[in-house]
């Protein structure tokens, strides 16, 4: 029977035949529409994400909002395609499971039951996410209301094209100036100093010396004559391996060498520490260990893994 989009939950049989069904979500309008809203949410992600990165501590400099900029190319080319996918796979079946829930609990199609359906999605995926990426606490806590908000946002906007026509030239205008607020916004709360851009705190040799751990059982000790004792560290040279075990404890390295401390040239992101320590792979780090933290509670940070996207082995002290 079909359900009218106003009115009370009480209709008759009368009523219902007099009553024009409501406009089929399925169609291409509503796809694309679901797609749009899904691609410029991922460019306000990044922006956002951007002007975010300039203010988290970091062992190396951030590529900042500018890195909106070099991605949209690559977010046309193959995030077209696959924000279609997610509009059919899950906007669309969101938007229609709303309906359905407003129909079988009000008699009406209500809107607000988009922002309660999508709860279940978007929880699903959050889930998904934090076992097998293990992003951490913080990054678990913000991915579920911006999924939420992505995904509710994405399901109101194909809706609506069902109802009133496309919409997609609309999405794709006013994300365009959202991304220019968003740019302006942010760049004019890191001028006039509401938020400090991060920067490694200037460290010299002395303030290096001592025990430093990775949290896990391993320790790293700095002496004053330039010597270095590594106690379990963690070599990940030879836990990326092809081949190799994923056994908590199996790859640490123990023994002695020394170090040294590298100013670098101009700014405080070019300090490192060098280390060549006997039965480690530290000895060939171009790099070194990178300085990040504050000036009372300094990290060495050295980078594992991929090399396009890398992981970092992080010890405090």
């Amino acid at each position: 029977m079909p359900i009218s989009a106003a009115g009370d939950g009480g209709t008759t049989a009368r009523d219902a035949e007099a009553s024009p069904a409501l406009p089929d979500l399925w169609t291409g309008r509503s796809i694309l529409a679901g797609a749009g809203a899904l691609f410029m949410g991922a460019v306000l992600g990044v922006e956002v994400a951007g002007f975010a990165e300039l203010a988290a501590p970091a062992p190396v400099p951030p590529d900042g909002p500018g890195m909106t900029l070099l991605v949209t190319p690559f977010l046309v080319c193959f995030g077209g395609p696959f924000v279609l996918v997610a509009s059919l796979l899950v906007v669309l079946p969101t938007a229609s499971a709303a309906r359905w829930a407003s129909a079988r609990f009000t008699g009406r199609d209500v809107w607000g039951w988009v922002p309660i359906v999508a709860v279940a999605p978007v929880t699903a995926g959050v889930a998904a996410f934090g076992i097998t990426r293990h992003p951490g606490p913080g990054p678990l806590a913000l991915s579920w209301p911006a999924g939420a908000v992505l995904l509710t946002g994405a399901a109101l906007l194909a809706r609506d094209a069902a109802l009133h026509g496309g919409r997609l030239r609309r999405i794709l205008g006013y994300g365009a100036l959202a991304a220019v607020a968003v740019f302006g916004i942010g760049a004019t709360v890191f001028a006039t100093g509401l938020v400090t851009e991060y920067r490694p705190p200037r460290v010299d040799a002395t303030q290096l010396v001592g025990n430093w751990t990775d949290g896990e059982g391993g320790t790293l000790r700095l002496a004053a004559d330039g010597t270095a004792r590594a106690e379990a560290l963690t070599d990940h040279d030879w836990a990326v391996e092809p081949g190799a075990v994923a056994e908590a404890g199996k790859y640490r390295c123990t023994g002695r060498g020394t170090w040294s401390y590298e100013p670098g040239d101009s700014t405080t992101w070019q300090q490192s520490v060098r280390l060549d320590i006997e039965g480690c792979s530290f000895g060939g780090d171009f790099d070194g260990w990178r300085i990040s933290g504050t000036s009372d509670r300094p990290e060495l940070n050295r980078e594992y893994g991929d090399l396009d996207s890398p992981d970092w082995y992080t010890l405090t002290r």
